[in-house]
């Protein structure tokens, strides 16, 4: 077993029947100790609450102003004319205890602790207090959440970024650093966030509980997990959900192989560029029913990148119909390319460098890939200049929903820096599965999509 398998047995004997919606989405929040100076947490938290487009009651307790950015300021929690439905406490950590037990004897049931330097028995306290009064408490030490879907954000950490509801990825991360970072930075080709999750010293709502919440969730279709240590009751969670949704993992301190997380049901990855890479393939293609691929690209030597990477990720070059071999003949191979068996299509040399005649070749090519039934996934390799660069959309706009089983990848190499731009910015555009440069990293989102398969289906 994994030398880092904690069980906390305190924190994760008690569970209440309460929905963890209020630290997401609530109706109306409270922020004990706002501020009125520009970079204190609680002043960011209610700038964040503005920049994300948060609609519920926002509450400011601060007991020396009257107002904080033309928000009416209260002087103590038990002035506010209702009950919030989420309190957050954002004070000096010799304040928090108090704060805490005041927002409970006021009726908050949700409390987030912001707070940080907490010694091991105000910990406990809070703890207790949470088991002792029927309310859930996330912290302390937590940088905050931020949920995209619904407008609303906890966060110390400025939150700048707008996905405007495309955003279907949640994290939860076990560092508070990178979990904020979320609110400024986004993973590449508008593929955005739905929830970010933080829980810091975790004193009474534990990771299985978010992670549960995540799975319910449904503006959440993939599951990033970057964490330190793990519990019994996230790997149960993981093993009864894990076809449901695609769960990713990176285990934050790799001391030790991590397998228990994979033998749940959780998809590896290798690095944390990886998390967010393979995460996206499953925003943007169906999955893979098998492991024949199609391949089809400009040279040998860029095609050769990907045939070497098939065989070890479980992947190896369907066999072509005789049917597709002469589709293949008739409208993309050069004429005097006699090879027998064509996969890898290799369309070099056009007859002229002309953006019309690849474009055409390349969707000819594609498409009688995806008919072929002896492929299930194709591979297309985009080395491009800009004398026969394309317009993306044109040539293959309709090929994901004339294929709508097959996954389509993308590996780019090579293509000029002007013509790059314009070509991603067009597979954007119609949705499709890419990686630059790195083009190895196309065969790895096949193995991710078809690891998944075989687990949601059981193979």
């Amino acid at each position: 077993m994994d030398e880092n398998l904690v069980i906390m047995e305190l924190k994760q004997s008690y569970r209440l029947k309460s929905d963890l919606k209020p630290f997401f989405n609530p109706k109306s929040v409270v922020i004990c100790g706002a501020s009125n100076v520009r970079g204190k947490f609680g002043n960011q938290i209610i700038r964040n609450l503005r920049n994300i487009g948060y609609k519920g009651k926002v509450y400011l307790v601060n007991p020396n102003r009257d107002e904080i950015l033309g928000i009416p300021t209260y002087k103590s929690i038990k002035d506010l004319p209702e009950i919030p439905e989420l309190g957050i406490v954002v004070l000096s950590a010799s304040k928090v205890l108090k704060a805490v037990e005041i927002c409970i004897d006021f009726g908050i049931k949700s409390i987030m602790v912001e707070a940080s330097f907490l010694d091991t028995q105000t910990e406990m306290a809070l703890t207790n207090l949470a088991r002792e009064n029927d309310v859930r408490i996330i912290g302390s030490n937590t940088i905050g959440f931020i949920n995209f879907s619904d407008n609303f954000t906890t966060s110390i950490i400025p939150v700048r970024c707008n996905f405007n509801g495309f955003g279907r990825i949640s994290y939860i991360a076990a560092s508070g650093g990178l979990a904020g970072g979320c609110g400024w930075w986004s993973p590449n080709q508008e593929i955005g966030f739905s929830k970010i999750a933080h829980l810091g010293k975790a004193c009474d709502v534990q990771k299985h509980e978010v992670l549960q919440y995540l799975i319910e969730d449904p503006a959440t279709e993939v599951i990033l997990l970057h964490l330190v240590r793990l519990d019994k009751n996230l790997l149960k969670v993981i093993a009864k959900y894990h076809t449901e949704k695609p769960i990713l993992f990176l285990k934050a301190n790799q001391s030790t192989p991590c397998t228990i997380l994979q033998e749940s049901g959780a998809i590896p990855v290798e690095t944390y560029h990886e998390l967010f890479e393979m995460g996206k393939a499953f925003l943007r293609a169906p999955l893979p029913r098998g492991n024949k691929v199609g391949l089809i690209g400009p040279s040998s030597g860029a095609l050769t990148l990907i045939t070497t990477k098939l065989p070890v990720y479980g992947f190896e070059l369907g066999v072509l119909s005789d049917e597709t071999k002469q589709e293949l003949r008739a409208k993309v191979l050069h004429p005097y390319n006699q090879d027998p068996n064509p996969n890898p299509v290799d369309y070099w040399p056009p007859l002229r460098f002309d953006g019309v005649e690849v474009g055409e070749k390349y969707a000819a090519g594609i498409r009688a890939l995806l008919k072929d039934e002896n492929i299930n996934a194709v591979i297309v390799v985009l080395e491009i200049f800009k004398e026969i660069e394309f317009d993306i959309p044109t040539y293959f706009g309709t090929l994901q929903e004339e294929f709508p089983e097959k996954p389509i990848v993308v590996a780019c190499i090579q293509v000029e820096r002007p013509s790059l731009e314009r070509i991603t910015k067009g597979l954007d555009k119609i949705n499709m599965l890419y990686y630059i440069q790195d083009v190895e990293r196309a065969v790895k989102a096949l193995w991710t999509l078809y690891y998944f398969y075989k687990l949601k289906f059981r193979q």
